[in-house]
Order: structure tokens, then C-alpha cells, then sequence
């Protein structure tokens, strides 16, 4: 169950900052989500407070400069910043439940095709935005340089048969992505299951979330969780609608990306002191390349 506050006596300083800001009076705080980067709180069933965890992370100033030049461009609805700080924005709640292995599975295949419409059409508008900002880059978090910092964090830890297959196919992968021509544009860098809202029904996409994450990258970054996840007809049903060039062996990249990201999940793990999660992604990797 989520922890619900009350305000006989501040609880930290997250509450204390809301209640500073907040026009409204504050009724209730909810903790909807405790992340990697970030702290998350509702408040009065109607408010959403996203605080990073490192005040030194320069990736709010990104997001707090780029939500707004997208808002008039995003065909999906995004959080509209009311209320930011050195540490947090706030936006007025988006209605929708995450758009889950679950909630996927019990659709049929013209409202997969529909969503998967509409998620090309976002991440055209997306990638098509010219946005620049001091602190935008390619790796915001680390682990840009595969060999030198994604692998060494990662290969001790796999079996001996995962090891060889994974540096087997990033060898073959990145060989080939070496040579091929593809654009470099802003990718969101975190359009997975989470970060995308859906109505209960199942019949209409709500909103899209969370652009911590937001970095010059690949397109086919944000292809690449959920052709992870939901598998590749419906990222094709995406491509398909996509409506920007997306370069040379785009499958390739896409399969690569959606690879890559367990190891770099794993990497961050590992430098940002999540250790109680490195026996899960070990596995999770292991599970990939037994594929």
C-alpha cells in the first residue's frame, strides 16, 4: 500500500516544500513512486511533485527547459509544469494507469495497432523538435562508450555462456551500426511501459511521462523498450507511422539499444549504489541472450 501523510508534524522536506509552494491547502500526500533518479508525490489526489534525489543532477534543468517547447507540439498530452524549484516540478496529475505488459495483453490486435499509431506519431513530433541547452547531451548518466564502461561493469557478473554470447553479438551489432548513417535527434530515453499512461479501458493513450532521462541519441532509443517488451510487430506498427527518416539497419539498432539498456541499467546500478538490485538485471541479461 502506498504511504499516505498526514500533517500533524512535517515528515521531511519534500512535504515541507510542497506545502510551501502548493496554492492549494494540502490535504493529503501520497508517495506514488520512490525511482533511481527520483522521489515522487501526489498530492491531493490531484498534483504530482517529482523532487530528484541529487540536487547536482543537471538533467531537471534540461527537462524543466524542454517541457514547455514541447507542449505545443506534442500530439499527446505531457506534464505542463505549474510549480519547479532547484530540485523538483510539479504538474497537475495526467489520468491513466501505465501502459503494462498486462494492460498489452489484453488488447486486441486493432487497438494495438492503434496505439502503436499513435506512439509513432508522438515520437515523430518528439525527434522532429530543435531544442538545445547547455547541459543537453548523449550520455547525461554515463556509460556512453560500451566497451569501456558498460562491459567492464557487466561481464564479471555473467556466466561464462552469457558472456561469450552477448560479447559475441555487441561485437557483430556495433560493428555494423560503426558504419551506418542515422540521425541523431532528442529522444525521450525512457518511452518503456512506465512512462506511458492509458485510459482503464485499454481504448486511448493518456499521456506520456517522465523526461528526466531526455538526451541526444538514436531514434531508435525510444523504439527500443517497447519492441523489448511488446515485441516487434508493434514497434513496426510504431515505424510505420513514424514519420522521419529513420536511417540505416534500423532493426539492427533497435535490437542493439534494447540489449544495451539492461547493461546500462546494470552500470548505473552499480555506480549509484543499488547493489540489491544487481543479482535481478544479471539475471535479466542472462535471460536476454538465452534467447
Amino acid at each position: 500500500m502506498p504511504m499516505v501523510y498526514t500533517f500533524e508534524k512535517p515528515v521531511d522536506t519534500h512535504e515541507l516544500t510542497v506545502r510551501e509552494v502548493l496554492d492549494d491547502s494540502v490535504e493529503s500526500i501520497v508517495r506514488i513512486d520512490e525511482g533511481w533518479t527520483h522521489i515522487v508525490l501526489e498530492v491531493n489526489g490531484k498534483w504530482v511533485f517529482r523532487f530528484v534525489r541529487d540536487p547536482s543532477n543537471t538533467q531537471l534543468a534540461v527537462e524543466q527547459a524542454f517541457l514547455p517547447l514541447f507542449k505545443g507540439h506534442s500530439p499527446l498530452p505531457i506534464p505542463e509544469i505549474r510549480y519547479s524549484g532547484a530540485d523538483f516540478i510539479a504538474y497537475e496529475k495526467i489520468d491513466g494507469v501505465k501502459f503494462s505488459e498486462s494492460v498489452f495483453r489484453s488488447l486486441g490486435r486493432r487497438e494495438r495497432a492503434s496505439h502503436a499509431a499513435a506512439l509513432g506519431d508522438f515520437l515523430s513530433r518528439l525527434h522532429a523538435v530543435t531544442f538545445e541547452h547547455r547541459y543537453l547531451n548523449a550520455a547525461p548518466f554515463g556509460g556512453g562508450d560500451f566497451w569501456d564502461e558498460l562491459w567492464p561493469a557487466a561481464a564479471p557478473r555473467l556466466n561464462p555462456s552469457t558472456r561469450q554470447s552477448a560479447e559475441r553479438y555487441f561485437r557483430r551489432a556495433l560493428s555494423r551500426i560503426a558504419s551506418a548513417a542515422y540521425p541523431i535527434v532528442v529522444t525521450h530515453s525512457d518511452f518503456g511501459t512506465g512512462n506511458i499512461l492509458i485510459d482503464a479501458a485499454g481504448s486511448k493513450l493518456t499521456g506520456v511521462i517522465d523526461f528526466g532521462d531526455i538526451s541526444l541519441s538514436d531514434p531508435a532509443t525510444d523504439f527500443a523498450t517497447l519492441y523489448r517488451r511488446f515485441g516487434k510487430p508493434f514497434a513496426e506498427d510504431m515505424a510505420e507511422a513514424y514519420r522521419l527518416p529513420l536511417g540505416e539497419d534500423f532493426w539492427t539498432r533497435v535490437d542493439c539499444q534494447s540489449k544495451r539498456k539492461l547493461f546500462f541499467v546494470l552500470f548505473f546500478a552499480l555506480n549509484h549504489g543499488f547493489d540489491e538490485h544487481m543479482p535481478g538485471l544479471v539475471r535479466a541479461i542472462e535471460s536476454r541472450f538465452a534467447e
